[in-house]
C-alpha cells in the first residue's frame, strides 16, 4: 500500500501519486493546491537506464479549467524540480510544450514566452515548431532539454522562487476580487428590494478605491 504524502500548504502546488499518494517514477503526476487537484500531468516518460525523462501534457481537471489561474511556467519549474530532487539519476528533462489556441498571434506570444521560460532555467536544443495539424494553425510545439547541472540547479530555483511569489500575489488579487463581486451582487440584490442606496455609500466608495487598486494586480 502507497503510503500518503502531506497535502501542500495553501498557494502552493504539490506534486503526487493518485490520491496524494508517494509519486512513482513513469505514473501520471497529479497537482494539487493544498487537498484540491488541479489536474495531471500525463505520464512521464523514462528511458531505460531511468536517466532521462520526458514530461507529459497538463491535463487540468473541470473545476480548474474553468478558472484562470495562469500558472503555467510555475507548474513547468514545480515538476522540473520535483523530478531532479526526488530522484537522483535523472539527468535530463525533455519537454514538448504545447497549447491549443485560437488565435495566431496568443500562439506565438505564449511560443516566444515559453521558449524564454526555458532558457532562463538553463534548458538547450530549444525550438518552437508549428503543430502538425493542420486544423488548428497559429499553434506550437515548443520543444527544449533541462541538464542536471549546478548551474542550472541554481537557475531553476531562482525561477521557481519568482513563480511561487507572482502565483501567490495572482490568487490574493482573485480572492479580492471574488469578494469585491460578491458584495456587489449583495447590494444590488438589496436595491432591488428597494433599500436606499445612501446607506451603502462608504462600503462602495472603499470598495471602489480597492477595486482600483486591483486592477494593477
Amino acid at each position: 500500500m502507497k503510503s500518503m504524502a502531506p497535502p501542500s500548504p495553501p498557494h502552493q502546488l504539490h506534486l503526487s501519486g493518485p490520491g496524494l499518494s508517494r509519486y512513482e517514477l513513469g505514473e501520471p503526476m497529479f497537482v494539487y493546491e493544498g487537498a484540491r487537484l488541479l489536474g495531471t500531468v500525463e505520464p512521464v516518460e523514462v528511458s531505460p537506464d531511468r536517466s532521462e525523462v520526458r514530461v507529459g501534457r497538463f491535463v487540468p481537471s473541470p473545476s480548474s479549467s474553468r478558472e484562470a489561474r495562469n500558472f503555467a511556467p510555475l507548474l513547468l519549474a514545480e515538476v522540473t524540480m520535483f523530478l531532479a530532487e526526488r530522484f537522483p539519476a535523472i539527468q535530463a528533462v525533455h519537454f514538448a510544450l504545447s497549447r491549443e489556441l485560437g488565435k495566431l498571434g496568443d500562439g506565438l506570444m505564449v511560443a516566444a514566452a515559453r521558449v524564454e521560460f526555458l532558457r532562463s532555467i538553463g534548458a538547450t536544443d530549444i525550438e518552437a515548431r508549428p503543430t502538425p495539424d493542420a486544423s488548428s494553425p497559429g499553434n506550437f510545439v515548443v520543444h527544449g532539454v533541462w541538464a542536471y547541472t549546478e548551474e542550472n540547479i541554481s537557475s531553476l530555483r531562482m525561477a521557481l522562487a519568482t513563480e511561487r511569489e507572482l502565483y501567490r500575489k495572482h490568487l490574493v488579487c482573485a480572492a479580492k476580487q471574488r469578494g469585491l463581486a460578491a458584495l456587489l451582487g449583495r447590494l444590488k440584490d438589496r436595491w432591488g428590494r428597494g433599500d436606499d442606496p445612501s446607506r451603502y455609500s462608504f462600503a462602495m466608495g472603499s470598495q471602489a478605491r480597492s477595486w482600483r487598486w486591483q486592477s494593477h494586480c
